[in-house]
C-alpha cells in the first residue's frame, strides 16, 4: 500500500541578478521540501555561477528529521552549482525556536562549507550577502565561518 500525504507549507521564490529571493512559511513537510527543491532547480538553470539565497521566515523554522535529510542533499546539489552562501531573515530574533533552527541550518550548510547568517530584516541580510557573493568571486574557496545573528541595529 501506498500513501502520500497532502503538502503543507508554500513558498515563493523570485531571483534578482545574482540572489535568489525566497519566501516560505515556518511549517512545511517533506512533500513542500522536494517541491521546494524541483522549483530551485529550474531557477538554478538560469542563475550566474555564483549565487545567495535570501530566505525570509515569519517565524522560525523547526523541520522533521526527513525535511532536514532531503534539504542536505538539496543544499549539496545548490553549493555544488554555485550557491556560496545563504541569509536567513526571520522578524524576531528573540523566539524561542530560533536556537533549534540555527543547529538545524549548522547541519545543513556546515559540511557543504557555506556560510548562514541570519538577520532581523532584509536591509541588513543584503550588504552581507551580497559581501559573500563578492568575496567568493574573488577566491576560489570559500570557507565557512560561524554563523551570525544580526538584529540590523548596527
Amino acid at each position: 500500500m501506498t500513501s502520500t500525504f497532502r503538502k503543507i507549507g508554500q513558498f515563493e521564490i523570485s531571483v534578482d541578478d545574482d540572489v535568489v529571493n525566497l519566501w516560505a512559511s515556518p511549517e512545511f513537510n517533506l512533500e513542500a521540501a522536494l517541491e521546494y527543491a524541483a522549483a530551485m532547480e529550474t531557477i538554478i538553470d538560469r542563475m550566474t555561477s555564483v549565487f545567495g539565497v535570501m530566505t525570509r521566515f515569519e517565524l522560525p523554522p523547526i523541520i522533521g528529521p526527513d525535511v532536514e535529510a532531503s534539504l542536505k542533499v538539496t543544499a549539496k546539489h545548490r553549493a555544488q552549482r554555485g550557491m556560496v552562501a545563504v541569509a536567513f531573515v526571520i522578524p524576531d530574533l528573540d523566539h524561542l525556536g530560533l536556537s533549534i533552527a540555527v543547529a538545524q541550518w549548522h547541519r545543513i550548510y556546515d559540511p557543504i562549507d557555506v556560510p548562514f547568517a541570519v538577520f532581523s530584516d532584509v536591509e541588513t541580510a543584503g550588504p552581507w550577502l551580497r559581501e559573500q557573493i563578492e568575496s567568493s568571486r574573488k577566491k576560489p574557496v570559500l570557507k565557512s565561518a560561524d554563523h551570525k545573528i544580526s538584529r540590523g541595529d548596527g
